[in-house]
């Protein structure tokens, strides 16, 4: 399933209820905000992040301020009928970050000091 796709079918099950994992229940606790990984988070807003095209949601703990979190980072409730695709999206993202550049570039190991230096 595309990432535009799954974002259309999270839109249309807005509000929703998530969980949040690692980096967001530290921005929360940051906050001053109670929480961990059982406290429900409300989903209200979904959107693409203009830089790197991933799938972004505000979401908030009920009555405290709304955050911005990638839906990497969050969780579904293993009821919801999206909580397969947006389990599907999570792991394909995992796996893409896993996987190295294919261009080389500063870290390649073809990369040579040198080659900053060479003759034009």
């Amino acid at each position: 399933m595309s990432g535009q796709s799954l974002l259309v079918e999270i839109k249309r099950s807005l509000p929703l209820r998530a969980y949040g994992n690692g980096p967001v229940m530290e921005l929360l606790r940051e906050m001053g905000i109670p929480a961990n990984k059982k406290t429900p988070l409300v989903v209200s807003d979904v959107f693409r992040d203009s830089e790197s095209g991933e799938i972004v949601c505000q979401v908030a703990v009920e009555g405290h301020e709304k955050i911005s979190a990638a839906l990497t980072n969050l969780k579904l409730d293993i009821t919801h009928p999206l909580h397969r695709k947006v389990r599907d999206y999570r792991n394909e993202v995992a796996n893409a970050l896993a996987q190295p550049d294919q261009k080389p570039g500063i870290n390649s190991q073809s990369f040579r000091i040198g080659n900053l230096y060479g003759k034009k």
